[in-house]
């Protein structure tokens, strides 16, 4: 009986034997393929080829209000300019921001004087809200485009750079460095978080977000975006292994609070589901969702709007039972 060879690569984060767990997922460009590895030693999930490709976000942000999964970011950059507390109101809308918040009043209850730098601040809500909450933000993000939109909707807190240079002109300047959902787009988050500690002051700290492997149902092998939009899906042992190698400590924020108050569906997803279920871009860039609503059910969420769809929602997940956990699908880690 002739056996099946094992395949088996290095992991990007800790160099340890990673085993090859599926082949040939269909991709976010119609037409490419990658297989899916998962390292025994960091717990962390990669894709192979593990390369960004940097068209992708070019043809979602051309198109943002009509990307399925895309386009709840770009009604959050509408509404936060029309509530009253819009770092509340995107705390309510998700884990991520909620994680961002906690961090915040963990590790510095008082705001006087604290310097923020966001990563990646894309269509700039979130710095905003930061910002209107009395925190003094920065959005950095490496689109031009994106920093302009930004500016003429919220005002002055954002600028166009690059990680990396930055991280040679500006070391030791911040109280805080954010990245929210950030890492698992990059080739070598590595690389990422030795640029963003070296923006820290001594006593400062990095808040990483990113959808976490440690939650998910034993047997789920990928519960993320499909690459090459995401090439991670990291445990908590990954972001921990990756604090201790570069002699940091890392500090997990606990959800139970957040669980106690919303229903987070903690079922497994198979590669199949995840396949037939997510939205695709053509080669072309065109979006090609897999499902389109009932004109009924599209007519009611329009006739309600966006407040009207987030207080559905709000009230959807409070009435749910509740299963109260200090986890959630996202992880937030506090690295120092």
């Amino acid at each position: 009986m002739c056996k099946i060879p094992i395949t088996v690569k290095k992991c990007g984060l800790c160099r340890g034997n990673a085993l090859l767990r599926y082949e040939k997922m269909k991709g976010y460009i119609e037409g490419s393929f990658f297989d899916i590895y998962e390292c025994s030693f960091c717990n962390a999930t990669f894709v192979d080829p593990l390369k960004s490709d940097e068209k992708i976000y070019d043809y979602i942000y051309k198109q943002v209000q009509i990307v399925p999964g895309y386009e709840r970011y770009y009604r959050y950059s509408e509404v936060v300019k029309k509530v009253n507390d819009p770092l509340s109101f995107l705390c309510n809308s998700e884990n991520v921001y909620w994680a961002v918040r906690e961090a915040l009043l963990k590790y510095s209850p008082r705001k006087d004087n604290i310097s923020i730098l966001e990563i990646g601040s894309g269509l700039g809500y979130l710095t905003y809200s930061l910002n209107k909450a009395g925190y003094k933000t920065t959005g950095l993000d490496i689109s031009s485009d994106a920093v302009k939109l930004a500016k003429q909707k919220y005002g002055d807190y954002y600028e166009t750079g690059n990680l990396f240079v930055l991280a040679e002109n500006r070391k030791h300047s911040y109280d805080y460095v954010i990245m929210t959902e950030l890492i698992e787009h990059v080739e070598d988050p590595k690389s990422f978080i030795v640029a963003a500690l070296s923006l820290l002051k001594e006593a400062g700290k990095l808040i990483i977000t990113t959808p976490n492997k440690s939650a998910a149902p034993k047997g789920t092998i990928w519960q993320s975006d499909i690459p090459s939009v995401h090439l991670w899906f990291l445990a908590e042992e990954s972001i921990s292994y990756l604090a201790n190698d570069l002699g940091k400590k890392c500090e997990f924020i606990c959800f139970t609070d957040y669980t106690k108050k919303f229903y987070e569906q903690a079922d497994i997803t198979t590669i199949d589901q995840i396949q037939l279920g997510s939205p695709r871009l053509t080669k072309e860039g065109i979006v090609r969702p897999v499902t389109e609503a009932s004109s009924l059910k599209k007519f009611f969420l329009d006739l309600i709007g966006f407040k009207g769809r987030y207080y559905l929602s709000y009230i959807r997940r409070r009435l749910k039972t509740k299963e109260i956990s200090n986890r959630t699908t996202t992880l937030c880690a506090v690295i120092f």
